[in-house]
């Protein structure tokens, strides 16, 4: 029998939107929606297409073992590392956690079980609790199979949407076409993140965090993402992770709940970030997103701890921008950064290098001999002793 056009192109769309039981592609027979949990010890049966997904994550994976990008501070991954134990209980053995240096809110668990912790998401959660809704949530969707779902999704959309390129290809087509994929992708993900959202909270309040920090970190991406120059894929996370109102106010009323539940966890995270953390900032001032820097820097400067440091990298941020006025700024900040807790040595030098250009060799001196004071192995010293004998 010869298909007609019509045929064909209905017959290939009802495959894509039926069971994927129903549908071989590529040699490999699909298991089909995947909504059961996934099960401690799991590895996939090498005959499906998901063991094709956790070839290409373990790959990634022995990769990123010997990356120059991954941070290796003993502290800094063994807190994320206690902390997801902590979280999934009996899945530790199935998790295994990785630092990389990203200055991007991101953190992600592939399908085998590879956690990646950006930098830009330890610089932005002001406590372990807030760190432990994020890693709590980024299990969920391991738990929930939500990679794969999306996967399949994605493939049984496109074939059913390249069905109708079948029937015609006009302008009016190509729109429907694109509409329907958005706007499936769009309603599944938020499925996925409200089930995510479910599962991290439960299991941060279980693990004795403070109920309240998954709606403020949400809150605080939400503060950065309004600030006024980030792109609107300003980072992989919150372009599939959107801070909507809707998440927000669900876990506020989660929070409310729980009441009392979840106050028992110490708060480590600023202990073990802080030999990192001026590395971090300066990443992020590096990206030249200056809004969304300086108002993680104003939170920072808010939480309290060493101040200097931030006050510091503040200057760094307006000096690097170079607007009418912003060398003014920036020596402010260092001058603040001076006389504030935690600031490095570094803040020093840039006054005496400031009031130097400035012809305030007095000034610049006074702070030159500081430097050094706190800084005598600094590899630029011969370079300030030539300044304090000209001053």
């Amino acid at each position: 029998m010869t298909l007609s056009r019509r045929t064909f192109a209905f017959g290939l769309a009802g495959c894509a939107i039926s069971s994927l039981g129903g549908c071989v592609t590529g040699g490999y027979q699909t298991a089909g929606p995947t909504t059961d949990l996934v099960q401690r010890g799991y590895r996939p049966d090498l005959n499906t297409d998901e063991a094709g997904v956790w070839l290409t994550a373990e790959k990634n994976e022995k990769l990123l073992r010997t990356s120059a990008t991954r941070i290796r501070n003993p502290e800094v991954n063994a807190l994320v590392a206690d902390m997801m134990c902590r979280l999934v209980g009996e899945y530790c053995p199935d998790l295994r956690t990785y630092v990389v240096r990203q200055p991007i809110f991101n953190a992600f668990c592939s399908p085998n079980g590879m956690v990646q912790v950006c930098t830009g998401l330890l610089l932005r959660c002001n406590s372990e609790s807030q760190l432990a809704a994020v890693l709590g949530h980024e299990f969920g969707h391991y738990l929930h199979r939500h990679t794969m779902q999306r996967i399949r999704d994605d493939r049984e959309w496109q074939a059913w949407t390249n069905a109708m390129i079948v029937l015609g290809n006009s302008p009016n087509v190509q729109v429907l076409r694109h509409n329907i994929l958005q706007l499936r992708r769009m309603s599944y993900s938020r499925d996925n993140e409200r089930e995510s959202d479910e599962v991290g909270f439960r299991l941060m309040v279980k693990a004795g965090y403070d109920p309240k920090a998954a709606a403020t970190i949400w809150k605080n991406v939400a503060e950065e993402r309004d600030a006024g120059d980030i792109d609107d894929d300003f980072d992989a996370f919150t372009a599939t992770h959107p801070p909507t109102d809707e998440r927000i106010e669900t876990l506020t009323e989660l929070a409310k709940q729980a009441k009392d539940q979840g106050r028992g966890a110490s708060d480590r995270l600023a202990d073990a970030i802080a030999p990192i953390r001026g590395m971090m900032m300066a990443d992020e001032i590096n990206l030249g997103h200056f809004k969304q820097t300086e108002t993680v820097f104003n939170r920072l400067i808010h939480a309290g701890r060493d101040v200097g440091e931030v006050l510091y990298y503040k200057g760094e941020l307006y000096r690097r921008r170079g607007k009418d006025g912003d060398e003014a700024m920036a020596l402010g900040f260092y001058h603040e950064a001076c006389e504030a807790p935690g600031a490095p040595p570094e803040a020093l030098r840039s006054v005496g290098l400031m009031r130097w250009r400035r012809g305030e060799k007095e000034q610049a001196r006074e702070y030159f001999q500081r430097y050094l004071a706190v800084k005598p192995d600094a590899d630029d010293r011969a370079m300030i002793q030539s300044y304090l004998v000209g001053a």
